[in-house]
């Protein structure tokens, strides 16, 4: 029984953050890449031009998360603006939180992600408004269909799908006279460039699994000695990872269309 409760604890936790600790990872490598171009172009100039919108999302996510998750916020700052010149950190949250508490400990890994969570949304939401009709032409249901089975094959099937979807809208010769696309384009590259997740960002969000680990392995006891179908709750998690991909997945599309952008600028001025 024992084995059971933890083989299901452990594929619980990893439905549940695997997602997120994957595409942060992802994403941390393209924002490397991303402030290589914009620094090498722009100067600081364009770390400045990015991240006052970038970074004040990044943070936000951060903050956001510590208020649903009842952390006690001690400072942040969105943006430094007096040191991004010469500081790498260009903002912060701080936090406290009350370690006996295991709502609280779950809430370091969803604060440690925050930004992700931000992020996309963030850019979802600047598309819809400001380019709504190349929104409506998005099939999200088509997109759920591809992975109604989750395997490797339909992940791959639906980020390449939606990588030729958007690149097909976004790289349209009609946009260029529509002012709307230049404002996304730009909202985009800020927030694609500050979405990744710090070292520190991995490391809260590490101490928040274990608890997470801990809440499911009382509940798949509990399924288990009270005879309930632990199937259900498996299915239910499974559900939630296939919005959950598409969702991350469509940010990441954005992310890599933005590191395009700003590898253009790159090259033109190389």
């Amino acid at each position: 029984m024992i084995i059971t409760v933890l083989k299901s604890s452990f594929l619980l936790t990893f439905l549940t953050t695997g997602a997120f600790l994957l595409f942060g990872y992802i994403y941390s490598i393209i924002e490397k890449r991303n402030t290589k171009y914009l620094l090498y172009t722009f100067g600081s100039a364009g770390i400045l031009f990015t991240g006052v919108i970038g970074t004040t999302i990044h943070e936000l996510g951060h903050l956001i998360m510590c208020i649903i998750f009842k952390h006690k916020i001690t400072d942040f700052q969105l943006f430094n603006f007096k040191g991004y010149k010469y500081e790498e950190t260009l903002g912060y949250v701080s936090h406290r939180y009350n370690e006996n508490s295991i709502y609280q400990q779950v809430g370091n890994f969803f604060i440690g992600v925050g930004p992700i969570i931000s992020g996309t949304l963030f850019i979802i939401l600047s598309f819809r408004l400001l380019l709504p009709h190349m929104y409506s032409l998005i099939d999200i249901q088509n997109y759920v269909n591809y992975l109604n089975e989750v395997n490797l094959g339909n992940i791959i099937l639906l980020f390449f799908s939606l990588c030729k979807s958007l690149f097909l809208m976004l790289f349209n010769i009609k946009n260029l006279s529509n002012i709307n696309f230049y404002i996304f384009i730009y909202l985009m590259t800020c927030v694609s460039t500050h979405i990744s997740l710090s070292k520190k960002d991995f490391q809260n969000s590490i101490i928040g699994i274990f608890s997470i680990f801990i809440i499911y392995f009382i509940v798949c006891l509990f399924f288990i000695i009270f005879n309930f179908n632990l199937n259900d709750l498996l299915i239910s998690l499974m559900n939630y990872n296939i919005y959950l991909l598409l969702f991350l997945s469509t940010g990441l599309v954005f992310s890599l269309i933005s590191f395009l952008f700003t590898y253009i600028f790159y090259v033109i001025k190389k």
